[in-house]
């Protein structure tokens, strides 16, 4: 399944963006732009590719140069994601995209991130260039059970990131004691059980917003 993807990146005085797009023939077409905070016009460059695998080559290439020139990855994502294969190439790039960018939310260091995933340095690295996860089936559900996390803290904290930061590092009385990331990072298994327990609040808090109504919902968010 092939589908236009579009990354954006922004450093202190640059913005870059790269769109794999297809052109009126049929074929791939590599669209980058980049333009500083003073300037009012930028670069558009177009490269043709030979196919879309290549395209998705250049892109993991381009990931890789404005990483390593301290740009941060604040977008990206395919076109149109219904009716998806879920170990698709596509769609494991996609994952890798969403995966990167809760990493940056909850403030990890490289060695939590490769923890959490159970993969070695060198793996991550090519990650954090934009290689799809791999088709291994431990792999791909410990990143489904991270991306649930994160919706449902999102659901619970918003987007503020710091209270995020705060409540995985701190302990918490409803898992004995223990802080979020540590049961995360000891094993697969804590992963599921602090995906179970959040899922299972966000349901609960559903339940009272729908026999309550408004009223309960406005005095939880005064609080």
């Amino acid at each position: 399944m092939e589908q236009p993807l579009t990354l954006r990146w922004q450093s202190p005085s640059r913005y870059y963006t790269a769109m794999l797009t297809p052109d009126l023939f049929g074929g791939w077409m590599l669209v980058t732009s980049s333009n500083s905070r003073q300037e009012r016009s930028g670069r558009v460059n177009q490269k043709p590719m030979a196919n879309y695998e290549q395209g998705l080559d250049a892109i993991r290439q381009l990931r890789h140069r404005r990483r390593q020139e301290g740009y941060n990855l604040c977008d990206g994502g395919f076109a149109e994601m219904s009716g998806f294969d879920p170990r698709a190439q596509d769609v494991r790039a996609a994952e890798t995209n969403a995966l990167l960018r809760v990493f940056d939310v909850w403030g990890l260091s490289k060695a939590q991130q490769a923890a959490l995933l159970g993969i070695d340095a060198r793996a991550l690295e090519q990650y954090l260039d934009g290689r799809p996860l791999a088709d291994e089936p431990g792999l791909l559900l410990r990143v489904r059970h991270l991306l649930a996390i994160q919706k449902a803290m999102r659901l619970r904290f918003g987007q503020d990131r710091q209270i995020v930061q705060d409540w995985l590092r701190l302990p918490c009385d409803r898992l004995e004691g223990r802080c979020p990331l540590d049961l995360m990072l000891g094993s697969s298994d804590g992963l599921s059980v602090l995906r179970q327990r959040l899922e299972q609040e966000a349901d609960k808090q559903r339940d009272c917003r729908n026999k309550r109504g408004p009223s309960l919902i406005e005095a939880r968010a005064s609080n």
